[in-house]
């Protein structure tokens, strides 16, 4: 089985988030806590990646259940409708 090439930007973006939800998931869970969530984004600092969002926007955001941590199918429900002006986990400052 030969692997999957993202073809559209939207693909590629996907791809990005779904990377970066399996970084920051550092239990392995399956589930992005708001602990991992900050711990996420303090990696970032002073990288080119550095975002500008805080864990509890995120959480706002992304946490459609309000289970207070973000399944992937939230993570990805959330990316979908982030043109509403939400963060965006694979977005860095630069891009916003």
């Amino acid at each position: 089985m030969s692997p999957v090439v993202p073809k559209t930007p939207m693909q590629r973006q996907m791809v990005g988030l779904l990377e970066k939800f399996d970084r920051w998931d550092y239990n392995g869970d399956g589930y992005l806590s708001k602990k991992e969530i900050s711990q996420g984004i303090a990696s970032l600092k002073g990288k080119p990646q550095q975002v500008n969002y805080t864990a509890a926007e995120v959480m706002e955001f992304y946490d459609t259940n309000k289970d207070g941590k973000i399944s992937l199918s939230e993570a990805q429900a959330g990316y979908r409708r982030s043109h509403e002006g939400g963060p965006i986990l694979n977005q860095s400052s630069s891009s916003r």
